[in-house]
């Protein structure tokens, strides 16, 4: 753990600031270290913000610290994330946000102890932890709306128009999928859609596990109003790999089976592995850290998407959305 007053890079010169600014935390005994590394593939954990345990000298930290990383500022609402924070906190859901320094982009929560950690998709493939996991979901969205309507569509259209004219490698057939956005795009407009206030980013890295089958959210640079469908979808896609395991998620979640319903959780699922495979080549053109695989998730994405996009009956699910 490092004492304050003698920082040796820019991001600990800017983690001093952000401390100086949070009456929280003791200055004259805070030590700090870094809390977690970046890791883009296979999990893309801790590459879009930089995190620090904080505490008093010679004692267990007591905070968890995250600066927010420059380099996809443009695609995340700050206010908006440090409320949603702040709302989850008091629903039960995620640790409680201490304190924010805005100038630095920097928010501390107070430190979830020992007994906790990330959770892996084997996690929560289990029924217990995923049906948890789809009741805090529904119990965000029973809420008030965030004030940041969001859909994958327009986050692929933003991402599209930062990376077109860069120096990022892009595959043979990205028009291609492009061109099927537009038409899912279309499809789900005409269906309809009903925006609640959501997490939006649920992941298996962004869920945490505790003592006694308890679990909470973090990270919440995508919480906004979104289409409940598109999140589900999306958790879908990342923990089965077949769809007679992914219908289970949508019973939990609605009380019932409804093809449409799928068929639209399916769509998302192909527009989420476009958006990420975009976003993670935004990070590898403008990251200033070397030797992550931004390209390897990207590809992973790209191919999932494409698999999908290809199949069959992925058609016929947008006719009949």
């Amino acid at each position: 753990m490092k004492s304050l007053g003698h920082p040796e890079t820019a991001m600990e010169a800017r983690v001093e600031r952000a401390i100086g600014n949070l009456p929280v935390v003791d200055t004259t005994r805070a030590v700090y270290a870094v809390s977690a590394f970046p890791v883009a593939s296979p999990s893309y954990h801790a590459v879009e913000s930089t995190s620090f345990d904080v505490g008093p000298r010679g004692q267990e930290a007591e905070f968890f610290l995250r600066l927010a990383n420059d380099e996809v500022a443009e695609l995340v609402d700050d206010d908006v994330a440090f409320a949603a924070a702040k709302r989850f906190h008091e629903l039960g859901l995620s640790p409680l946000p201490a304190g924010r320094a805005p100038t630095e982009r920097a928010v501390l929560f107070t430190r979830l102890g020992s007994g906790w950690r990330t959770a892996k998709i084997d996690d929560l493939m289990q029924q217990d932890a995923i049906a948890r996991l789809v009741a805090m979901q529904k119990t965000i969205a029973a809420g008030e709306r965030l004030g940041r309507p969001w859909s994958v569509f327009d986050g692929i259209d933003h991402l599209w128009s930062l990376i077109s004219n860069t120096s990022a490698v892009l595959p043979g057939d990205l028009g291609w999928m492009l061109a099927w956005m537009n038409s899912i795009r279309d499809a789900v407009s005409a269906a309809g859609v009903d925006m609640k206030p959501a997490h939006g980013d649920p992941h298996s890295s962004n869920v945490m596990l505790g003592p006694d089958g308890a679990m909470m959210l973090v990270d919440f640079d995508m919480a906004g109003d979104i289409d409940p469908y598109y999140q589900l979808g999306v958790q879908m896609n990342e923990l089965y790999q077949f769809e007679s395991q992914m219908r289970p998620l949508l019973e939990m979640h609605d009380g019932q089976f409804s093809e449409k319903a799928f068929n639209r959780c399916r769509l998302y699922a192909a527009a989420d592995d476009l958006y990420w495979a975009l976003r993670s080549l935004l990070l590898d053109v403008r990251s200033p850290i070397q030797g992550l695989e931004f390209l390897k998730y990207a590809s992973w994405r790209f191919l999932r998407c494409r698999m999908l996009l290809g199949h069959p009956g992925f058609e016929e699910r947008l006719r009949s959305l």
